[in-house]
């Protein structure tokens, strides 16, 4: 009996192999003859860029696609032109300059169109996306200094540090630009120098002090009054919040 429901066993085992190897014999099939019929063979010598092509067909007007909801739905649409014809995007687009390009627009809140489209690297593209936000943190804008705008990505890849260690310059410790982006930048430890006092109600003392009377860090203390904007007053009064077993975090005045 042990043996005869071990062979059913194995013979079911292969038949789930034989019908998978089936499903990707006849997708490969279908494919391959799309790419053959389309455009006397232009698919086929232009496989990268077919394939970015489709891709953004399909991010636009499939709506069983997995990124329709953030191209479709937001109104992402794709010109008549390019949507009909592969070959009149390869025409206008050209070949891909190498195998990290990819297909990226200009102006992210735009479709996909001549004059808003480019091939641009992964890290090129990733600087010009659209990001909401943290619900605690304002949008940084375009950061111009002594003549120069750049993002607060672009920024802080020239001085070689992450955006959010630029980003906590900039808002928590209060760092000034000069401070920040210019050519002696501030190196006191954990952003903010060691001589960071504070005057409230008469009483000067360091930022430690105040943040320890107020049973917080220091930044937590520092992100409130420069990053979040709070009077010294809301700051030491208003409780720290704990969510769950993550560390305590504030919200800002906009989310409360």
């Amino acid at each position: 009996m042990c043996g005869s429901a071990n062979t059913s066993q194995v013979q079911l085992s292969l038949l789930y192999k034989y019908q998978y190897e089936q499903k990707i014999e006849e997708a490969g099939q279908r494919l391959r003859g799309i790419m053959a019929r389309t455009e006397k063979g232009v698919c086929r010598d232009n496989k990268p860029e077919w394939q970015s092509w489709n891709n953004m067909r399909h991010r636009c007007r499939n709506e069983k696609h997995p990124f329709y909801p953030k191209y479709g739905e937001r109104g992402i649409t794709v010109s008549d032109e390019w949507y009909d014809s592969f070959q009149t995007f390869l025409d206008d687009m050209g070949k891909r300059p190498s195998l990290d390009h990819v297909l990226g627009r200009l102006d992210h809140s735009k479709g996909y169109h001549v004059g808003n489209c480019r091939w641009t690297t992964r890290s090129e593209q990733n600087l010009n996306m659209i990001r909401k936000p943290a619900p605690n943190q304002p949008r940084m804008e375009p950061i111009t200094y002594r003549g120069v705008t750049k993002t607060m990505s672009e920024w802080a890849s020239d001085k070689g540090i992450s955006p959010t260690a630029m980003s906590h310059r900039l808002t928590t410790y209060g760092w000034t630009l000069d401070e920040a982006l210019g050519d002696t930048p501030r190196t006191a430890a954990r952003g903010y120098p060691k001589q960071y006092f504070i005057e409230w109600q008469g009483v000067r003392r360091h930022v430690s002090e105040w943040a320890a009377q107020a049973g917080m860090s220091s930044d937590c203390l520092l992100g409130r009054i420069n990053r979040l904007g709070w009077t010294m007053d809301r700051a030491m009064t208003e409780p720290v919040r704990s969510y769950g077993r993550k560390r305590q975090s504030e919200k800002s005045p906009d989310s409360q």
